[in-house]
């Protein structure tokens, strides 16, 4: 007598493979998503990066390591830092002055592995960049 149908094992050999299936999209899905939030904050990092530009000009300056500076200020994007700071220029004993100063510029955002962006460029004493 033969019977239609599947058996036990055709039933649990597809459950499976479906099963593994169903896991490798929802994995593919959540890597996708962190990665769309990740590609947000940056983003948003580049906004603020504009704003603070905007928000504190570099001007000429025979001063810089006095004026280019700016202390953290989170009132431009909520949960994002701007801040900006001159490296300390040290001369050697022989060294001429160049008169150029390495400015970095930085955005901070996020909880306790704390994110940031940088951005270093080179000014000089009294020319505006």
């Amino acid at each position: 007598m033969k019977q239609n149908g599947f058996t036990l094992i055709e039933v649990l050999i597809a459950t499976m493979i479906l099963s593994v299936g169903l896991l490798m999209l929802m994995v593919g899905l959540s890597t996708s998503t962190a990665t769309i939030m990740l590609a947000k904050d940056f983003q948003q990092a580049q906004y603020v990066f504009s704003l603070g530009e905007l928000q504190y000009p570099i001007e000429e300056t025979d001063d810089v390591e006095k004026d280019v500076p700016v202390s953290p200020d989170s009132s431009l994007v909520e949960k994002y830092v701007f801040e900006r700071t001159v490296d300390e220029k040290v001369l050697q004993t022989n060294e001429v002055d160049d008169e150029l100063y390495t400015v970095r510029t930085i955005v901070s955002w996020g909880r306790g592995d704390n994110q940031r962006e940088e951005l270093v460029r080179y000014v000089r004493k009294g020319k505006k960049q």
